[in-house]
């Protein structure tokens, strides 16, 4: 009966702009390309294989490219290999439009964009993260949502889509791995009533409870270790830092997407607010989380260190100083905003 009840909530949902102005730009163009973000995650890779799978449902053309590989833990959510990695040597197919999913900032997709923009196609970020009010306007950017997963079951229960195992079972991955286990602020009775009727559909959440979080290599586990033992936090103790260098990386053969998601572990500490993560990539860039127990909120901090996120998950890209340098400017930033 309650499985039933979770199906009945979406038989008629009311009219929604971005539900009507994603199902206009599909209903008009022929051609589409589909991306998202690098180091790219459970919620990006869902979203972006449930929205092609009903482009091509309805009789459209749809590919989807990433400029990163797809890590083995997400691999679940394309069982038929449709995600294709871009080559630089390679050029893209023609399309009319371009959607880049889980993204509402061009430099998220790395190198891939400009290699995008030269297909002078309609772009549309399709997200949830914090936006301004010019890419609202621009875009399709649902701030209320927790993940693409539930922005998408809605959109296609609005304009009764049939939903397929395989939608439901990307969407749920999304959902799943971007309320990080249903675990974060912005899963609500919403979040659990769509996942409900997913697993109605055939998902076994016990298979992507295994698949995305008992799937770790074993270098992953020894870095785990030795970061945990090198904690830090300052006096007052409501901050918590973790630093992982190249070096560190190198010594286990770990790769950065093997280290996502460790910022986490920073939250089980009992006087903590706020976690940081600062992973050095091959390339010298600082890659440095953000996460907030719920009293901080710590979105503008990042938007003003140059990032984005949600307001207690965001993270940001720092190009310029060495990792020991960054470390401390954002630590005084930190210590200052909170």
């Amino acid at each position: 009966m309650i499985l039933k009840n979770a199906k009945q909530r979406f038989e008629k949902l009311e009219e929604h702009p971005l539900w009507e102005k994603l199902s206009h730009i599909i209903q008009t163009h022929h051609s589409f390309i589909i991306t998202t973000h690098i180091l790219p995650d459970g919620d990006g890779l869902g979203g972006e294989v449930a929205l092609s799978a009903y482009i091509k449902q309805i009789g459209k053309e749809c590919i989807i490219i990433n400029g990163d590989p797809t890590p083995e833990k997400f691999s679940i959510v394309d069982p038929d290999f449709e995600i294709k990695q871009w080559n630089p040597k390679e050029p893209l197919p023609k399309a009319q439009v371009i959607f880049a999913v889980d993204v509402n900032d061009w430099k998220r997709l790395g190198p891939l964009t400009k290699a995008l923009e030269q297909l002078k196609a309609k772009s549309i970020f399709i997200d949830h993260h914090i936006a301004d009010e010019q890419l609202k306007q621009e875009h399709i950017i649902d701030e209320r949502t927790s993940s693409m997963g539930e922005f998408l079951f809605q959109f296609f229960k609005y304009i009764e889509a049939e939903i397929t195992f395989k939608m439901a079972l990307a969407m749920y991955v999304s959902i799943f791995t971007d309320t990080n286990a249903f675990r974060h602020r912005k899963t609500t009775a919403l979040s659990h009533a769509i996942c409900a009727a997913l697993v109605e559909t055939g998902v076994n959440p016990a298979l992507v409870t295994r698949q995305v979080h008992q799937t770790r290599s074993l270098a992953d586990l020894h870095i785990l270790g030795e970061i945990l033992k090198t904690v830090q936090t300052t006096p007052d103790g409501k901050i918590a830092w973790i630093v992982v260098s190249q070096a560190l990386q190198k010594k286990y053969g770990a790769t950065s997407e093997e280290t996502q998601g460790m910022v986490d572990y920073l939250l089980a500490l009992k006087e903590i607010e706020v976690g940081i993560f600062f992973r050095e990539e091959p390339d010298g860039t600082i890659a440095v989380s953000f996460r907030s127990k719920g009293k901080v909120e710590i979105f503008p901090l990042v938007k003003k260190l140059g990032g984005g996120g949600h307001a207690y998950e965001a993270g940001v890209l720092i190009r310029k100083g060495t990792l020991q340098e960054v470390v401390q400017r954002v630590l005084a930033e930190a210590q200052k905003f909170i």
